[in-house]
C-alpha cells in the first residue's frame, strides 16, 4: 500500500460501512427469501444476487453500492486510488457473499429454537472484528485487506444517515412543544 496516500482520503467509519452492509443484506436477503424454498437455494441466490449488487453494480457505479451510495461511500482499489477491477471487487466480495449468506441464514432461522443456528453469524463477525482491531491502520476489515480495498466517504450519494438524523431531531423538537 502506499503509506502516502491513503492517510488523505477520508476514511468511512465503521458504523456507516456497517449501515451500509446490513442496507445491501436486507434488499439481497429479501430477493432471496421470495426466490428461494431452501437453505440451499437461499445460500445460492444470496450468493449470485450479492456478485450482481457489490460486484457488477459497484463497477460500473463509480465504486458505489446501494448501501454506500445511501450513506455516501464508495470503494477504492489501495494500490492506484481509484475503483478497482472485476478481480479485486470479485476477491472482495466473493468473502462477504459466503459470510453474508450463512449470517442472514441464521438470522432467519432464529425462531427454530435451535440456538447454533447464531454460530452462522460467526464468519461475518469475526471479517469486522479485523476493522475494529485495526484502529491506527486503515480499519480495513479482513475481505479489504485480502483485495487491497479502502472504503472511502465520498460527496456523490443519497445522504441517508444525514436525512434520517434530521427528520429524528425534527420529531424530538415537535414532541418537546
Amino acid at each position: 500500500m502506499s503509506d502516502n496516500i491513503i492517510p488523505q482520503l477520508p476514511k468511512a467509519p465503521l458504523s456507516r460501512r456497517v449501515a451500509a452492509f446490513s442496507i445491501d443484506a436486507l434488499v439481497v436477503w429479501f430477493l432471496s427469501a421470495i426466490i428461494s424454498n431452501n437453505w440451499f437455494t437461499f445460500i445460492l441466490f444470496f450468493m449470485v444476487l450479492w456478485i450482481i449488487t457489490r460486484v457488477l453494480v459497484v463497477y460500473k457505479n463509480y465504486g458505489q453500492s446501494i448501501g454506500h451510495y445511501a450513506l455516501d461511500m464508495k470503494v477504492l482499489d489501495t494500490r492506484y486510488q481509484r475503483n478497482p477491477g472485476i478481480l479485486d471487487l470479485s476477491k472482495r466480495e466473493g468473502i462477504l457473499a459466503l459470510s453474508g449468506a450463512l449470517a442472514m441464514l441464521g438470522i432467519s432461522n432464529l425462531t427454530s429454537g435451535n440456538a447454533a443456528v447464531l454460530l452462522l453469524i460467526m464468519p461475518l463477525f469475526l471479517d469486522f472484528t479485523v476493522a475494529l482491531v485495526d484502529i491506527e491502520r486503515y480499519q480495513q476489515a479482513f475481505h479489504d485487506r485480502i483485495a487491497q480495498t479502502i472504503v472511502v466517504g465520498t460527496m456523490r450519494g443519497y445522504s441517508l444517515d444525514i436525512k434520517v438524523k434530521w427528520l429524528v431531531d425534527e420529531a424530538k423538537r415537535y414532541v418537546r412543544r
